[in-house]
């Protein structure tokens, strides 16, 4: 009998220890006897090291440590199965929590009761920081259509307390006796930056002018996929007492906060005009010197060219990232005084600019190691190479692109000025005259463009001598995926990042004349 117990005895203690090593394992789904420990691990962000395509990211933009950009003061936990009922909320607020996590993701090993292997199995977990007023969350459509609902203290043009981000869980990942589940923070507001230049671009102190942010939105939803509308489009009117010195800066720019917005209209034909609902579209408004005098100006935040094509039916899915405010964005945008403006705040004078469009994660600078190549030939017409005028296109050079390597990238050829255009060679009559219907805004070509036929650079109105500013453009090129200007007037040296050609390392200019 002895000997039949201490046989016994000796089996339990072999299985125990085929149960201890099956929990030493990696594989989560041959180890189901085990509850594993859960830790969490977040970071606000990308990895500094992250690369996308043939783009490297050269320089981290993580969030401001002095404007409260990267600060988690709070974290919410979302449990929910596949149907969308809630298992669990889970909140952390005591100080191993806070800080700023910046490439490296913080760790937070949580407990059993506060969430174990058998609460996450087959779920869908959501993470969501710096939000404390909670309404009744019952299940993931609850969470969708939650807003932030801080419409009412909400300063778009002042240091953040801290912003609300979210996360849908990134991976899990398994280690030994732990499941480490990976969540990767994001803004849940757009930050806009403007940088202000006299009409010899130099840069202007943000002491020296004054502006307001119009028609930002003081609200939005809690999750990036979340579908709530209603995002409390602020609809003050332009007044002067509003137009104030910056109250944030950053790298000398004024520095402004918005939550999503978007101001298409799809009601409007995008091939004849810009499909903008003006009264909902952000842009900051601005009141700067120019000759000495005050004036009034429109600087759109988010205004770039429209990719067209000769689709029958429009595809809206490349307009609208052109005219909205994406959550976890910085907008750059560069504001050039270089004309008069309007005299009051209700009637400003739109100024021409570029932004750049990038995720908050990285910054505003790209090193791109994929040279873009472009040979550009120029036909001239005596020596008057840069001059132009009205309804005589054969005045100017004939341009044409050959050999054309964009890298997949798309791209628009267009002026700083809405007063020229382009036109084919083939639609100008025999005299050089032209039909003012055949001048095109833009030229675009995909990444499989090789060449471009010839055209010429032509006025779309007659000179106007009391508008002394229309009587120059300049030409350039825009490469998108992320967004980069090409100079095409760069010298033949295939310099990186530019297109070869014949000229100086500058943007096309173009004098019209009589």
């Amino acid at each position: 009998m002895k000997a039949i117990s201490k046989y016994f005895a000796m089996c339990a203690i072999a299985l125990l220890g085929l149960a201890n090593t099956s929990c030493m394992s990696d594989d989560i789904e041959s180890t189901a006897a085990c509850d594993y420990s859960v830790v969490l691990e977040y970071k606000v962000g990308g990895s500094a090291t992250e690369t996308r395509a043939a783009v490297t990211r050269a320089e981290t933009e993580v969030g401001n440590e002095i404007l409260n950009e990267n600060q988690i003061n709070r974290l919410d936990l979302f449990v929910f199965k596949p149907d969308g009922s809630r298992v669990k909320q889970v909140t952390f607020n005591s100080a191993d929590v806070k800080g700023s996590p910046t490439t490296e993701y913080k760790h937070k090993e949580l407990t059993s009761k506060e969430l174990t292997r058998s609460d996450i199995d087959g779920n869908v977990l959501y993470l969501v920081a710096n939000l404390d007023n909670w309404g009744n969350i019952n299940n993931l459509n609850d969470l969708k259509i939650a807003t932030i609902n801080q419409a009412t203290t909400f300063q778009h043009n002042q240091k953040q307390p801290a912003f609300v981000m979210d996360a849908k869980m990134l991976e899990r990942e398994v280690t030994t006796g732990k499941i480490h589940l990976k969540f990767q923070l994001k803004r849940a507001l757009a930050k806009i930056r403007l940088n202000v230049q006299d009409d010899k671009g130099n840069a202007v102190a943000p002491t020296a002018y004054a502006c307001q942010l119009m028609h930002y939105a003081a609200d939005g939803a809690i999750l990036a996929e979340g579908t709530s509308t209603n995002n409390s489009l602020n609809t003050d009117a332009a007044a002067s007492s509003k137009v104030t010195v910056p109250a944030v800066t950053q790298d000398n720019k004024a520095v402004f906060y918005s939550y999503a917005n978007s101001w298409i209209d799809k009601n409007k034909n995008p091939y004849a005009e810009e499909p903008i609902d003006v009264s909902k579209q952000t842009y900051i408004l601005l009141k700067a010197k120019y000759n000495g005098k005050d004036y009034f100006y429109k600087v759109p935040v988010n205004k770039r060219l429209y990719e067209s094509n000769d689709a029958a039916t429009t595809d809206w899915t490349k307009y609208e990232p052109l005219y909205r405010l994406d959550r976890n964005t910085i907008y750059d945008v560069t504001a050039k005084v270089d004309r008069e403006g309007g005299s009051n705040p209700e009637h400003p004078a739109e100024l021409n600019v570029l932004p750049t469009v990038l995720p908050w994660e990285t910054g505003a600078n790209y090193t791109f190691n994929d040279a873009i190549s472009i040979k550009t030939n120029i036909e001239k017409v005596g020596e008057n190479s840069s001059e132009i005028a009205f309804n005589n296109a054969t005045f100017g050079p004939k341009i044409s692109f050959t050999e054309m390597n964009t890298n997949g990238k798309s791209w628009v050829l267009q002026t700083d000025s809405p007063d020229y255009g382009f036109i084919y060679a083939d639609k100008v009559n025999a005299d050089g005259s032209y039909d003012l219907a055949n001048v095109m805004t833009v030229i675009t070509g995909d990444g499989t463009t090789t060449e471009v036929k010839p055209f010429y650079v032509v006025p779309r109105s007659v000179l106007d001598y009391t508008q002394r500013d229309n009587y120059t453009c300049h030409v350039y090129m825009v490469a998108y995926s992320p967004n980069m200007k090409v100079i095409i007037n760069a010298p033949s040296d295939g310099s990186e990042g530019t297109a070869t050609g014949t000229g100086t390392k500058t943007d096309m200019e173009f004098t019209q004349v009589k």
